[in-house]
């Protein structure tokens, strides 16, 4: 009995841990609000100037055949402050071609993915309909043939964060698994409480 009660407060805690909703040490953006960034990380204003978008990819140097990780982030325009859990479509296009559209959320951390090119050329990497608006930013660089090609990368993308259309069931949630502590410790104390009305 001990043990599930252990558990029950287990879950109540680890769950805000488990979809970043906890953070330590959050670092403010120290990019220019008035230009573009050719260095790493790039930056790019959305057009309705609600967003600035700030993107990196490791390695820097893109080779076919080979895993790049995509690691991104969103800053309010105005204020430069970190825009918290929002809502994106990451796509990848490549010779005209649409190669991956993978939809995510950041939050405070932001977010990235993974991407392997089996061809080299020009490539362009977006962010799509940020925040559910139609708000973009896009990214250019090329990609070039990798001179020790090992064949085709096989990508599995990291787990997803918690959408802001599935973060608002959470709360409910969340309330329903206090209650049943709470009726559980109310449970387990009654027997107590009935054998001192019983003596008296």
């Amino acid at each position: 009995m001990k043990w599930l009660l252990v558990m029950v407060l287990l879950v109540v805690f680890l769950t805000p841990m488990a979809y970043g909703q906890f953070y330590g040490g959050i670092s403010e953006n120290s990019g220019s609000a008035n230009q573009k960034s050719t260095a790493f990380p790039r930056t790019v204003y959305t057009a309705d100037k609600n967003y600035e978008v700030d993107m990196t990819w490791e390695p820097h140097r893109m080779l076919t055949d080979q895993k790049v990780i995509f690691i991104f982030q969103f800053y309010d325009y105005k204020t430069g402050g970190i825009v918290p859990m929002v809502d994106y479509q990451f796509v990848i296009s490549q010779a005209g071609k649409e190669l991956a559209r993978i939809p995510g959320t950041t939050t405070q951390a932001g977010d990235y993915k993974y991407f392997a090119f089996d061809d080299p050329g020009p490539v362009t990497v977006s962010l799509e309909k940020i925040g559910d608006t139609d708000s973009s930013a896009s990214f250019n660089d090329a990609v070039y043939k990798n001179p020790n090609p090992a064949g085709h990368v096989t990508i599995v993308q990291p787990p997803p964060n918690v959408s802001n259309k599935e973060r608002s069931i959470f709360p409910i949630i969340e309330d329903v698994v206090v209650g049943v502590l709470i009726v559980f410790l109310i449970w387990l104390a009654r027997d107590p409480i009935l054998k001192r009305l019983k003596v008296t």
